[in-house]
């Protein structure tokens, strides 16, 4: 590609002889040396260059990348970090990426991913020999050589226990070759290497990687939860690939062992790698810009260890189905920050559409036996239990189930119509937003066979505090506050309780509008219920809101975003998933403080305690314990139904089944509903196999 009007001639005393490819952190120029040899310069963008943190991560990559030897990089030649746009001097490798190869000409043959397995794990063992960890092996980083690959780009590498420059909970990578300890809490070892490589082999030898390359909410579900899918590998290289591809770092082998292994194929290994030609997008045969990217949800961690993986291959033929999305990123960038909180973002990752449904249930889950069934919700579930009613529609045509939207509710949470449509066997299933007493079970069960209900946890449900005060878009409160403040005890904005929390911030001498529903909402309760526990909450928390704090009459909880958006010095509560552009309070906890977000709630759910009853699950959070990173004002959404009942309730059963799958928690995150944690999610299945065999 030519030199454009804009770009420069000569950088460092390098003539710029065309572009090589171009991003969100830069451009890559193909330049010649004083002494003609041929080079590839990186340079960094101003406006990104006066970002001290930025700067700081392009200095690690220069130190990182001078460490390894040439053999197995495009080895560093130059460098000024220090220049107003700073830049980066390697030698130019010719050859296309492993992404682009399998672009052109396909996937690789078996003995080809074999000598790209030697080659890769011979570049790993250097790199880790130095003390790095490279945190964001893909194809794209891997360039095919004429002797052998050579992995690129050390932007985001670090020195094994070294603080990272990112924010705390901070991973970097890029989803679909990410390991699960990445998405879990960002740490990030030799073995995290390991898995990468599996997932680079996977590609290489299928086009196309083990967990999918849709959203990056789904393919972190996968990593973390799902086993890989290897539908299409050749049986020969499934040891190779599928030890590496373990959810627990220690099951992985190290490349020492997979060297070993690798040379049981020795006389493979002059295989030439084929290279060409192909037509790639954007060359890629250097170091082409990795910047840290925004932040894409991760699935809260399993507390216990994740099982080994499978040891024996699974049989040659199509994979489960799984849909694939488009993704919109930067031309050659694609290195992701994932987040537990906060925003680092350079380059947009972003679905190129909503994901609407699958066109076939996740394995595990099946279709119920032809039955019909209505399922209603009231509460904050509801757009998520209709979203999941239609998925499952979609795959399972032969089950009639049936969405009946939220209608006219009390005062009572629990006598909404839809509650009372199920106790009165006018709907099949019923979505609770909080967990059900022994007394209501009764009542809502009575029309089952042998009166007994289930209720299943299918959902986390985060509920946020919004505000509009004029001048502040950032605001933090703790718990005690929060209580006096929707006591009415705190009637100012610049009272010295919030001035203490923000002593940065210039707050206004106005009065505190507190607008909430005139009667009964789930946000209010879960709300309430944090209060009560963290913060002195001195009234019941399924109560109504006291009538000195009620709104103007029929308020509902749908309208208190727009309501507070268009009424300065207001603040409410709304569920996660109506927040809109209203900012949001970030609540301290502890040495944190933590912003609504899909990944902090899930942090807190997992450490719920699942409590049982029969085939009633609820899980019980400590609003007391402070946990680092996790968004503390959360509850759980249930889904309620008859244990037996014929199809109906086994149609209900299924949905539930559905909900707790790797895609229906996906579908959540989507429309800002939190992961709910694996071992609850364990224990859900596990009651309905029990529910199946009865």
């Amino acid at each position: 590609m030519s030199l454009v009007e804009h770009d420069p001639r000569e950088i460092g005393g390098y003539l710029l002889e065309g572009r090589l490819g171009a991003g969100g952190m830069g451009v890559v120029y193909r330049a010649r040396s004083v002494s003609g040899r041929q080079v590839a310069v990186k340079v960094i963008r101003p406006e990104l260059a006066a970002d001290a943190e930025f700067r700081a991560r392009f200095r690690l990559e220069v130190t990182a990348a001078r460490k390894v030897s040439g053999a197995f990089t495009a080895p560093v030649l130059d460098a000024d970090a220090d220049a107003p746009a700073p830049w980066l001097v390697t030698l130019f490798v010719p050859g296309p990426s492993l992404g682009e190869r399998v672009a052109g000409q396909g996937p690789l043959t078996p003995p080809e991913v074999r000598r790209l397995a030697a080659g890769l794990a011979e570049a790993l063992r250097e790199i880790h020999r130095v003390g790095l960890v490279h945190r964001d092996l893909k194809p794209g980083n891997v360039l095919l050589a004429e002797d052998g690959p050579r992995v690129i780009d050390f932007g985001i590498a670090r020195s094994a226990g070294e603080t990272q420059l990112t924010s705390t909970g901070v991973a970097v990578g890029t989803p679909p070759f990410m390991a699960p300890e990445q998405f879990r809490d960002g740490t990030a070892t030799t073995a995290t290497d390991v898995f990468a490589l599996g997932s680079v082999l996977a590609f290489a030898a299928t086009g196309r990687g083990p967990f999918g390359a849709d959203s990056s909410h789904a393919v972190g579900f996968r990593v973390v939860y799902e086993e890989p899918d290897l539908a299409g590998l050749a049986p020969e290289l499934y040891p190779l690939i599928i030890g590496c591809l373990a959810k627990d770092p220690a099951q992985r082998p190290t490349v020492d062992g997979l060297l070993r292994m690798i040379a049981e194929g020795a006389r493979e290994w002059t295989v030439q790698l084929r290279t060409g030609p192909v037509a790639p997008a954007v060359p890629s045969a250097v170091a082409t810009p990795t910047a840290p990217n925004p932040v894409v949800p991760a699935p809260a961690a399993p507390p216990g260890p994740p099982p080994a993986a499978a040891p024996s291959p699974p049989a040659v033929g199509p994979g489960r189905p799984r849909r694939r999305k488009a993704l919109v990123i930067g031309a050659s960038v694609a290195a992701v920050v994932v987040a537990a909180a906060g925003t680092l973002g350079y380059v947009a990752w972003q679905d190129q559409q909503r994901r609407t449904g699958p066109s076939a249930l996740p394995s595990g889950v099946g279709c119920a036996p032809a039955g019909k069934a209505t399922v209603g919700a009231d509460g904050m579930e509801a757009a998520l239990v209709q979203q999941w009613t239609a998925d499952f529609g979609k795959a399972c045509p032969d089950d009639e189930l049936s969405y009946r939207p939220p209608t006219d509710r009390t005062d009572d949470p629990f006598k909404y119509a839809n509650a009372s449509a199920f106790a009165n066997a006018e709907a099949d299933g019923i979505a609770f937003d909080t967990a059900v007493t022994d007394q209501q079970a009764f009542q809502y069960g009575r029309h089952c066979t042998d009166g007994r209900m289930s209720q299943l946890p299918v959902t986390v449900a985060p509920v946020a505090v919004v505000f509009n005060v004029p001048g502040a878009t950032d605001l933090v409160l703790d718990a005690p506050t929060l209580s006096k403040i929707f006591q009415k005890q705190i009637e100012a904005w610049n009272d010295p309780a919030i001035r203490a929390l923000n002593p940065a911030r210039v707050l206004p001498d106005s009065p505190i509008d507190i607008r909430v529903p005139a009667g009964q909402a789930w946000s209010g309760y879960v709300f309430k219920q944090y209060l009560s526990k963290a913060g002195g909450w001195p009234y019941e928390v399924d109560a109504v809101w006291e009538s000195t704090l009620k709104a103007a009459p029929g308020t509902t909880e749908a309208s208190i975003p727009g309501v507070i958006a268009g009424t300065p010095g207001s603040i409410g509560v709304v569920p996660l998933k109506d927040v809109g552009n209203l900012p949001a309070v970030r609540v301290r906890t502890g040495d944190s403080d933590v912003a609504p977000s899909v990944q902090a709630a899930g942090t807190m759910a997992a450490t719920g305690t699942v409590e049982t009853s029969d085939s009633r699950l609820s899980v019980k959070l400590d609003y007391k314990r402070q946990v680092k990173g996790g968004y503390p004002v959360v509850g759980f959404g249930y889904l309620g139904f008859c244990e037996r009942g014929g199809g109906s309730a086994a149609v209900v059963a299924a949905l539930a089944s559905y909900a707790v799958s790797g895609p229906g928690q996906a579908t959540g995150e989507a429309l800002k509903y939190g992961t709910l944690p694996t071992a609850v999610a364990e224990q859900v299945r596990s009651t309905l196999a029990g529910l199946r065999s009865r």
